[in-house]
């Protein structure tokens, strides 16, 4: 993991790719520093693991912008979080879905 130090933030490889790529796309070097440290920015107030997702999906979409970036963020907060549902434990009081599609038919 880099460390940006004045940020004090921690980002990993793909937000990293995406820092590199912005500064050799923009034609002026003062764009790209903004747009970089706009990004650093972000990393301050989203998780370490939605910025990295955010920030492959918007390196592979050859997409350098910030507000882009800061777009699928909010997208990735905003999708339900997989939760793990644990297996019923077997027991002859507990019905199981075959029961009441079998009622259902008659």
């Amino acid at each position: 993991m880099e460390q940006s130090s004045e940020f004090n933030v921690k980002f990993g490889p793909h937000t990293f790719t995406l820092i590199q790529a912005t500064l050799q796309s923009r034609n002026y070097p003062k764009q790209a520093y903004r747009t970089c440290l706009g990004i650093l920015k972000l990393a301050k107030k989203y998780s370490s693991a939605n910025l990295e997702t955010a920030c492959q999906i918007i390196f592979e979409a050859k997409v350098f912008s910030c507000k882009t970036l800061e777009q699928e963020l909010i997208f990735l907060q905003k999708q339900p979080t997989t939760q793990t549902t644990e297996a019923l434990p077997v027991h002859e009081n507990i019905r199981g879905a075959e029961y009441y599609q079998e009622r259902c038919l008659s």
